[in-house]
Formats: structure tokens, sequence, C-alpha cells
């Protein structure tokens, strides 16, 4: 009588089944990308939200703070704007880069009242652009208003003859048409105006000069300033808000 299986001791499974099949190589690297690009877009918009959370009217400076007019003569001062640094060394980036955030830190709602201004002289500056978007957004509201309700022209419901996704479908390709043709060369001309405008005054506005003006604002130096290579100061100038004094 043959033995079995089981009696000579050889496995019923099959030796492919014991094999371990390795793993995908990219998939690791794709979830990898992936959780990358959503901490940045948590970053960026938390950034965004706390940036706009601090645009108000209360932190809105004076002008003559802003642009370091001293006087009644409407003149800027002379230690307003000066250079962050007087010779280069090592430290130079860091003083730049901290006297850039202590400027828009202290000065962005004023920074964004530019912005804002910037991007009214440019809009005006291409009319073409104002009436295509103005024609786009009409086109949309129609297209907005046929959904909701019926419209019969020459005994003819325009909705029906025109399906709500082909008017979808023309409307978006109309809109890129017009976003790429009549406004990216004036948004590239308020991110540029309005990135330079906004970078010179935070490189150059010396917040040292921000103690003048009084209770409205002021600097509290943790050691060295941010502009001169002072000695015997360590640390970075903190713009702050003086709190008034309790009457």
């Amino acid at each position: 009588m043959p033995l079995t299986a089981s009696q000579r001791n050889i496995p019923l499974t099959s030796p492919a089944q014991n094999e371990k099949v390795p793993l995908m190589s990219g998939g690791g690297h794709g979830s990898m990308g992936l959780d990358m690009v959503e901490s940045a877009r948590l970053y960026v918009s938390g950034m965004a939200s706390r940036m706009w959370g601090s645009i108000s009217m209360e932190t809105l400076r004076p002008l003559p703070m802003f642009l370091g007019i001293s006087g009644n003569n409407f003149c800027m001062s002379a230690g307003a704007f000066t250079p962050p640094i007087k010779k280069m060394d090592k430290a130079t980036p860091e003083k730049i880069t901290s006297r850039i955030k202590l400027n828009i830190s202290f000065f962005l709602t004023n920074y964004a009242m530019v912005a804002f201004g910037v991007a009214v002289v440019v809009a005006l500056m291409h009319p073409g652009m104002l009436l295509s978007l103005g024609l786009v957004w009409l086109l949309w509201w129609g297209h907005n208003y046929l959904i909701h309700n019926e419209v019969v022209l020459f005994n003819h419901n325009i909705s029906i003859l025109v399906s709500i996704s082909h008017r979808f479908y023309v409307l978006f390709v109309i809109s890129v048409v017009v976003v790429v043709w009549k406004c990216f060369r004036p948004a590239l001309l308020f991110s540029f105006i309005t990135g330079f405008i906004i970078m010179a005054h935070a490189i150059m506005r010396d917040p040292k000069h921000i103690d003048k003006y009084g209770s409205s604002g002021a600097i509290r130096h943790g050691g060295s300033s941010d502009s001169d290579d002072e000695e015997g100061n360590n640390g970075n100038a903190v713009l702050v808000d003086r709190p008034q004094s309790d009457v």
C-alpha cells in the first residue's frame, strides 16, 4: 500500500505560498510625497489664516509712522530708512531676515492697504480686463439663473435647448481663456509692484526709529539692533505695542 503525503512528512502547501511577495518600492515614496504636500498646504493655510486675522483697522499704523515723517514739514526723517547692515559678515542674512519679519509683523495692515491700492491702480490701467471679467461674471450669473428658472424665448425653453453640463463646460473654457489672455499680465504687474514696494520698505525701514512716535508703537530692545553693528549688544529687536497706562 503506497504511503500518503502526510505519512511521508511532505508539506501539502506549495513552496510558492510560503514565499514573501516584495512590496512595491514606489508606494512608500508616493505616500511620503502626498504627506509633504499636505503638510505644506496646512502650513500655508495656517499662515494665511494668522496673517488675515492680524489685518484690522486697530493695527493700521499712522501714515507718518509708516513713511518715517517727523515734524510739520512732511519730510522723511534721516534715520527712518537705513540699511539693515553696515558691513558684510556671517550674521548679514540673519539681520536682514530679522528686520523683514519685524516690519512685516508690525506694518502688516499697512502692507495690505498698499497691495489693495496697487490692485486698484493696475485694474484701472487695464479696462479691457475689467470688461472681460464683467462679461464672464454676467455669463455665470445667467447660467445660475437658468438653473433655477425657466426662460422661454420664441416658444423654446433655453434650458432644454442647451443642457446645464454643456453650458458649464463652455463657460469654464471661456473663463480660462479670459484669465490667461486678459488677467495674466496685470497679475504679474501687480505682483512685481507690490512685492517691490513691500520688500523695499521692510528692508529699509529702521525699527529703532519707530520708538520716537510715542505710545502708538515701540521697540523693546533685547540686545543689538538689526540695523547697526553696535558692540556690546546681542539679540534681536522686537516690535511690540506699548500698553496704555491705567488712568
